[in-house]
């Protein structure tokens, strides 16, 4: 008989952003970063709570070329505690909206691989880069290659997964698949039904993107589409927060923390029905 695995969770965050509330004017003007704070808030707090892992989808800095943006990025990254995975999405902010050989190049050299996947207690984790899906023109043959992983990837992994969760930077829709293409809001429908037809084939559980520094929330059956908000500066109602994802045998709950209101604690116990939410 199979063994049930255990509960655990895992802490979604998203664009830090480095360099965005100067970008905005809303910097104080002495070469200090407002998100220095939020994202050591957000590091601190993964080192109290003690998720399985951490994941940031996207938009790491405000500016790819700007030296001291990343090395704030990575002081502070560098603070999370070694037992703690850390995986970096990225965002169109760190390889432009239209990806280019040499900034894709860039990333690579920074950050590692933008498109892999990882596994945890019986369940499998994709990781995209969304910008080669919004706009893909420069650089045709990564998005062929994108497709090619993702299909090899999950028709290795997810027949023997108990779930499937993806993350990207970009949503692939606001309110529903069949959303009309909204400039770089999110993934075109061309690019994005080849995604769909994917996720659906091996029944993902959800994918968990960031972007538009605010919440938003929506599904495609019974597979989860969550935008969360920001680490740094928001542009709606949400404030700066970070998400906690307990994942269980029979189901995905999520609740968004803002820095102000984080917990001491994360509770993981036994309920019934496939996935749920907590906004």
């Amino acid at each position: 008989m199979t063994k049930t695995p255990d509960p655990f969770f895992f802490i979604q965050l998203s664009d830090p952003q480095f360099g965005c509330f100067e970008a905005r004017g809303a910097a104080p003007g002495d070469g200090t970063f407002p998100e220095t704070a939020l994202y050591e808030t957000a590091i601190a707090a993964a080192n109290r709570l003690k998720p399985e892992f951490v994941v940031v989808t996207g938009d790491l800095v405000q500016d790819s070329d700007n030296e001291a943006q990343h090395s704030e990025l990575m002081r502070i990254s560098a603070q999370l505690d070694h037992n703690i995975p850390l995986y970096l999405t990225t965002g169109n902010c760190d390889v432009g909206n239209t990806p280019s050989a040499e900034s894709l190049r860039i990333y690579r050299e920074k950050f590692g691989n933008d498109n892999y996947s990882f596994d945890f207690h019986g369940s499998h984790f994709v990781v995209l880069n969304s910008s080669i899906c919004l706009d893909p023109s420069e650089v045709p043959e990564e998005w062929d290659s994108l497709v090619d992983f993702v299909r090899s990837d999950l028709d290795a992994h997810s027949p023997t997964s108990k779930h499937t969760i993806m993350f990207m930077h970009h949503p692939l829709f606001a309110d529903s698949a069949d959303d009309p293409n909204r400039d770089i809001r999110y993934i075109p429908h061309e690019r994005r039904s080849v995604l769909l037809r994917q996720l659906r084939k091996h029944e993902a559980s959800g994918v968990f993107t960031g972007h538009w520094h605010e919440n938003h929330y929506s599904s495609d059956g019974d597979m989860l589409m969550i935008i969360s908000g920001p680490v740094g500066y928001p542009l709606g109602d949400d404030p700066s927060g970070l998400r906690i994802v307990k994942v269980y045998d029979d189901r995905i709950e999520h609740e968004y923390f803002g820095m102000d209101d984080l917990p001491n604690t994360v509770e993981l116990k036994s309920a019934i029905g496939r996935a749920s939410s907590t906004h």
